[in-house]
């Protein structure tokens, strides 16, 4: 792994806690659609065949596609940049798969760099959110977990400390 890749993982998870923690309902979802991107990449690797790797082909198609889908139900500007991004990526890794001359560094390049371009797009719509005076909904979510497990806990029919067949007196 070159020191781009690194650099590009380290920063992408970064901007996903910052995303997470500051962002709105759009920044939040991309950001969870990020890092689970991110995790199933290792497993991704294992599998290659002729010298390609198809679940990064199918990693990145779903992540095109959800990001299609919520540039079309937000009002943010920074999710067709992301998916105009993926776009790019998919388009990479479907010459691959057709002109064998296609390097796999090419590939790979483009995806490191589009990379680069869709976590700070991501990074920059948290930050005009932030300078247009949205709250953060990471508070908020939680304090609607809250407010829900209290809710629910006062519905329950059994205690936290008895068994199951018992009920509260």
């Amino acid at each position: 792994m070159t020191l781009w890749q690194s650099g590009g993982l380290a920063f992408g998870y970064l901007v996903c806690a910052v995303a997470w923690f500051r962002g709105g309902r759009p920044e939040r979802f991309a950001a969870g659609v990020l890092v689970l991107g991110g995790l199933l990449a290792g497993p991704a690797n294992a599998w290659r065949v002729g010298g390609v790797f198809p679940l990064w082909l199918a990693l990145d198609g779903g992540s095109l596609l959800i990001f299609v889908w919520l540039a079309f139900r937000s009002d943010r500007w920074w999710p067709m940049v992301a998916a105009s991004s993926y776009g790019l990526i998919v388009l990479a890794q479907a010459i691959r798969l057709t002109d064998p001359t296609f390097s796999h560094y090419a590939m790979v390049s483009a995806h490191v760099g589009l990379g680069y371009v869709t976590d700070l797009s991501l990074l920059f719509g948290v930050w005009e959110r932030w300078l247009a005076g949205e709250q953060p909904r990471g508070p908020a979510a939680w304090a609607t977990a809250q407010r829900l497990t209290a809710a629910r806990r006062q519905r329950e029919p059994y205690g936290p400390d008895q068994p199951a067949g018992r009920r509260n007196p």
